[in-house]
């Protein structure tokens, strides 16, 4: 933060800045809401359900892939501002918008001035003096945020349907606003235009930014199909969708106990305990049968889910090392969406062929590649 803040405004900019990167997930926290919500207004067909929800990730996408060239040229107080704006403003719309063509341009909209100000808070988050904290911070308000929505939207959308989920988020952007309007960080690697040289930046960011991708692969692969591995073993739907709903939940304790994990052990200890764990909890779930499936299913996803927000705010945190002109951390938002887009496709091409449980396979392939691309990524930076 710069020192010509005060201490009590900093803390209003880091709470507003936190608010600002939750609500820059929340469509992808909240997807299978958003996909639900549109289908039941009954008024778009299956594949335009798909393109409206692909709208706000593509907004989100040009947004972080352009801020290499703008996040450390423009005032963040001001831009954050413009953002936030935009994206209430698009969910209005949103009410008054019922036609395919015009409401897939709205969501297109709201996905820009969402990636705008996610990219923003990423960078502020980076400059923050221990970057794995501020990390966690924010994943931590992130699931959250998303445990409240999976809890109270569905209420919401079955009145409302989804002009009413997005008004949801508009109450948490308004509060967004205040906050960033109040006090906003300073930038302080405004001044810093000029990158080192190749070898001492641009491997270390590629390894971590090919590990981010490689991880969030296993998450559209894994995640994407732990409902339907939980309902081909035996469970029923409403099982499963309880199970998850609080392994979301206390998942949160993950990234809470990451900085704190991270400063007695390292980086490197942090995350091959999280590949560890985390093949484990995968093959507890290939191996399982009864009469102990809802114990292991929900043992094993449990644990995988609080390891998972455990990693986010490491990788994120050897991001922000990698680079300290504080440019290249928004490209972190670029891995996540790669990821998940690629690794859903993929995974159904093997549950056609193989069966769905042979996606754990997939997942466990791509969290150890990711775990050592990270690992390198980690080593070169320490090494600068």
């Amino acid at each position: 933060m710069s020192d010509s803040i005060t201490p009590a405004m900093s803390r209003v900019a880091y709470a507003g800045i936190l608010m600002v990167a939750m609500m820059g997930a929340a469509v992808t926290i909240l997807m299978p809401l958003v996909v639900g919500a549109f289908s039941d207004s009954g008024a778009f067909s299956q594949q335009q359900v798909g393109f409206l929800t692909a709208a706000d990730v593509a907004g989100i996408l040009l947004s972080s892939m352009s801020a290499f060239f703008w996040v450390r040229r423009c005032h963040w107080q001001r831009w954050m501002q413009i953002s936030l704006l935009l994206f209430i403003g698009m969910n209005l719309l949103t009410l008054f918008t019922s036609l395919f063509p015009a409401l897939l341009l709205v969501r297109f909209l709201a996905g820009i001035g969402c990636g705008i100000g996610y990219s923003i808070a990423l960078a502020a988050l980076g400059d923050r003096t221990n970057p794995d904290k501020a990390f966690g911070a924010m994943v931590t308000v992130q699931v959250v945020f998303g445990t409240v929505g999976f809890w109270v939207l569905p209420h919401i959308t079955s009145v409302w349907g989804y002009q009413g989920l997005f008004q949801f988020f508009n109450l948490f952007l308004l509060l967004a606003l205040i906050l960033v309007s109040i006090s906003s960080p300073a930038d302080e690697n405004k001044k810093t235009q000029s990158l080192p040289p190749f070898g001492r930046i641009y491997l270390p960011v590629l390894f971590v930014f090919l590990g981010v991708v490689a991880y969030y692969f296993a998450q559209g692969t894994v995640w994407a199909y732990l409902e339907r591995i939980g309902v081909a073993a035996g469970l029923s739907v409403a099982e499963v969708g309880a199970i998850l709903g609080w392994g979301f939940a206390i998942s949160a304790c993950g990234s809470v106990l990451a900085a704190k994990f991270v400063a007695m052990m390292g980086r490197n200890f942090s995350l091959w305990l999280t590949a560890v764990l985390q093949l484990g909890c995968l093959l507890a779930l290939y191996l399982m049968a009864q009469p102990h499936i809802w114990l292991i299913y929900a043992l094993a996803t449990v644990v995988y889910q609080i390891f998972w927000s455990f990693i986010i705010p490491i990788m994120m945190g050897i991001f922000s090392d990698a680079d300290k002109s504080g440019r290249l951390i928004v490209f972190c938002v670029t891995a996540f969406k790669v990821g998940l887009v690629i690794g859903p496709p993929v995974a159904a091409a093997v549950v056609s062929h193989f069966g769905v449980i042979h996606v754990l396979w997939l997942g466990a392939v791509a969290i150890v590649l990711s775990v050592m691309l990270l690992h390198l990524a980690n080593n070169r930076t320490r090494s600068k």
